[in-house]
């Protein structure tokens, strides 16, 4: 009988308590030496093992290939429990202790409690939505006990009630609001956009109007203290989209139900509306050096990873393309392209990254003061939180800004030498993201690019081998469990998916820069099977998740690349070796897929 085992990790944690009660009555625990083999390769499944104390290396019989290493409450051998024997051997590197879990009562377990047997049968993408939907359910529970305060609430803009129509019109406009709330002879009420546009358009009522016969004097209220949850059951309830918030009688601001469903993601609404407000850079400023706090929020607040990155990406793309509008002249707007590039480029962000951009000109396009003004708009970047790219691709290296004809006879020159910096530089361009100016000018370019590539199966290889490069770090578990070690997860597993997936994109002539988007494509043109096509997303979504947890509290001394494993619970390490083997087997597909004969 065992009282001390842990059954807060998934999927003992799905476990009812009689169900408990049977695996704490039949534990034990083993004793094993350092080399020890604890299970050989063809035995019969006796246990199921979870590691107390010590390391466990999975190898093949003949001792050449390592598949695994397993330390604090890992689990082994899972597959033997439903394929009768052990294909491996498991062998301890130390002094090792181990919870044994006869395997009749594991299988009996699996065929009473689905949730505890899908965890252990399901594929790498299923397992990791398990988790995720799991983790999920805290962010509910923040925004549930949420209280209304100042930090939270609009303020409110109070125009008197002669006020008239065209007037109300132009301050909601000029100050970006949805609401006003109107005085008139001391009673408030709410005057709306849509209120507007009735009286303008449908009653066709007088510009000179005034509001206070518009308005709704039946306000709903909130108090302040009240949950936000409550707030948002009365606009439900009664069909509306905003209260006014009070504080004992004195109307302290507004909430609407756009700006509170935005607080339920930590205030990216109300981020997005100062971005777009900003008329300086000095304000642009504040709200871009809010991104990092907004991340760690999400983060913490259970937010899924895929929505941490698509919000991200717009931030970004909002922030930048205000600067491109407050560096560059409106005239010039229409005949260049501002892309961007990276991480950036495929909306694969999850914290602000490099200057990573580039400019697209109409060919014979005038602009004396392009220098002065590209040179203007990288400083301003650099004074928002985005340092200089070290490969200097940004819009102030002349190399980077081109008319279209020089850009594809850039891009043929890159084709053409196929090899070394000239494909590292195609694939900068390849993952380009228009993002303010006339956008048309990129999709010429990506569309002529296209039409280049077209049937070069050899530059197509070795633009691949790049993805083959990094060694996919299963075997090395063993040392990057100590605190001093680390793994390198772009390296070792987001790298080589993003680019092996963007290879196979630029074979097929695939439009979309996100590798989530790209992955999606390469299935429907059956490039990829759906099991792999899944996998793969579910991978690299995980390699994201690891790493944005990690980054906070940030360490300015430490590379977010690397990856703490000793530092990530059972279930993390268990999904971190499934993705590892997902992104093994990718690899081995591009080599037989390209004919990569080295790899």
């Amino acid at each position: 009988m065992s009282s001390d085992f842990n059954f807060q990790h998934p999927p003992f944690d799905q476990l009812e308590p009689k169900q408990r009660d049977l695996v704490s009555s039949n534990l034990d625990i083993h004793y094993f030496q350092s080399q020890q083999k604890i299970v050989t390769a063809g035995a019969l499944a006796a246990d199921l093992f979870i590691v107390i104390k010590g390391q466990v290396e999975e190898r093949a019989d003949n001792n050449d290939e390592v598949f695994a290493h397993y330390t604090v409450e890992d689990w082994f051998d899972v597959r033997s429990q439903f394929g009768g024997y052990a294909k491996h051997d498991y062998i301890a590197l130390e002094e090792t202790l181990c919870y044994a879990l006869p395997s009749q009562v594991f299988r009996q377990l699996v065929s009473e409690n689905s949730d505890f047997g899908d965890y252990f049968q399901r594929d790498l993408a299923t397992r990791h939505q398990l988790v995720e939907s799991r983790e999920g359910n805290k962010n509910l529970a923040e925004f549930i006990l949420t209280t209304i305060d100042e930090r939270n609430v609009q303020p409110a803009v109070v125009i008197e009630g002669e006020t008239s129509l065209q007037q109300a019109t132009l301050i909601m406009r000029e100050q970006k609001l949805e609401s006003l709330l109107v005085n008139h002879d001391g009673c408030f009420g709410m005057l709306t956009g849509t209120d507007l546009l009735h009286a303008a358009v449908l009653v066709q009522q007088s510009l000179d109007t005034p509001v206070c016969q518009l308005a709704n004097f039946n306000l709903i209220s909130v108090n302040k203290g009240d949950f936000l949850f409550n707030a948002m059951l009365l606009m439900t309830r009664n069909s509306i989209e905003r209260v006014v918030v009070k504080d004992q009688q004195k109307i302290i601001g507004i909430l609407e139900m756009a700006h509170l469903l935005s607080l339920f993601s930590t205030h990216s609404h109300v981020l997005a509306l100062r971005i777009a407000r900003a008329s300086t850079i000095e304000e642009l400023s504040e709200a871009a050096h809010t991104l990092n706090t907004l991340v760690e929020n999400l983060c913490n607040n259970g937010i899924r990873t895929l929505f941490i990155m698509k919000l991200l990406a717009t931030m970004n793309e909002q922030i930048i393309s205000r600067v491109f509008e407050l560096s560059i002249p409106q005239q010039h707007h229409n005949h260049i392209c501002l892309m961007v590039m990276g991480s950036e480029g495929r909306g694969e962000q999850i914290v602000k990254t490099d200057q990573d951009n580039g400019l697209v000109i109409e060919d014979g396009y005038d602009w004396p003061e392009k220098q002065q003004q590209l040179n203007q708009f990288s400083e301003y970047l650099l004074e928002l939180g985005y340092p200089p790219c070290p490969g200097n691709i940004m819009v102030n290296n002349t190399q980077w800004v081109q008319q279209q004809s020089q850009w594809s006879r850039t891009m043929a020159k890159w084709i053409e030498t196929g090899h070394g910096d000239a494909m590292m530089n195609l694939a900068i361009v390849i993952d380009a993201h228009a993002i303010a100016g006339n956008k048309s000018l990129l999709r010429r370019l990506r569309k002529d690019l296209m039409a280049q590539m077209a049937n070069r199966s050899v530059t197509l290889a070795f633009f691949a081998q790049p993805a083959l490069k990094f060694h996919t770090p299963l075997t090395l578990f063993g040392n990057i469990k100590s605190k001093q070690a680390g793994l390198d997860i772009k390296k070792g597993g987001i790298f080589p998916i993003v680019h092996g997936v963007r290879a196979l994109a630029l074979e097929g002539s695939i439009a979309p820069t996100n590798t989530l988007e790209r992955i999606e494509q390469l299935a429907l043109l059956k490039v990829l099977d759906e099991d792999t096509a899944a996998n793969l997303k579910e991978a690299l979504l995980l390699f994201f998740k690891l790493r944005i947890q990690q980054l906070f509290p940030v360490d300015e001394n430490q590379d977010y690349h690397v990856l703490k494993v000793d530092q990530l619970n059972h279930s993390q390490r268990d999904l971190l070796r499934h993705g590892l083997h997902v992104v093994k087997k990718f690899k081995q597909l591009l080599a037989l897929h390209f004919n990569i004969r080295d790899y």
